[in-house]
């Protein structure tokens, strides 16, 4: 199974939630995937933390594909990397949503046959986001498990058109703006 494999190349940096749906042959993973492991500490005898990281991740996948993919990057420059190594596992028909915290305008890019949505991200949860922008609403989720939650929101997500103007990959890695995202929380 695909997310059996990427536990065992630790791709997965937290995992919030991870198993099969009540729908056979489709499994969910809710955490933070590695995209671009650290380099390993000789020294120290352990890995540094990772170079490129998809940022609460939403996951749904089949046994060998990617039916469903979301989550943040703190920088477009992850993108590249991600399309590197995830884009050979999407499946037909998936549309990964990204929220970049460092670009200028939310857009799409076509890279090859695979579409990306990129949108403009500066606070807010990730979950909370997808389930804005696919109309899901909480009590849609009432008594479901997490990996079923995860199944609802990629099934309001099919279908559903992106009204962001189509971009290239080099036009949005140009107009990088080099914010940040605030970061709330204990100090």
């Amino acid at each position: 199974m695909l997310l059996d494999t990427y536990q065992e190349q630790e791709r997965y940096w937290l995992i919030t939630a991870q198993g099969q749906t009540s729908t056979a042959g489709l499994y969910a993973f809710r955490g933070d995937l590695i995209i671009l492991a650290g380099e390993f500490d000789e020294a120290a005898r352990k890995r540094n933390p990772p170079q490129a990281l998809l940022k609460q991740a939403v996951v749904l996948a089949t046994a060998d594909r990617l039916e469903f993919v979301a989550g943040n990057f703190s920088s477009i420059e992850e993108l590249p990397q991600f399309i590197e190594y995830f884009q050979g596992h999407l499946a037909p028909g998936c549309v990964p949503v990204f929220y970049i915290d460092d670009i200028a305008a939310s857009a799409q890019v076509q890279v090859g046959d695979q579409r990306y949505c990129l949108i403009q991200y500066h606070d807010g949860i990730v979950w909370n986001n997808l389930m804005d922008e696919f109309f899901v609403e909480k009590g849609d989720l009432k008594g479901q498990s997490s990996e079923d939650k995860v199944l609802t929101v990629a099934q309001a997500a099919k279908g559903h058109t992106h009204k962001y103007p189509l971009q290239t990959l080099e036009q949005v890695l140009a107009g990088k703006t080099g914010s940040r995202r605030e970061v709330w929380g204990a100090v």
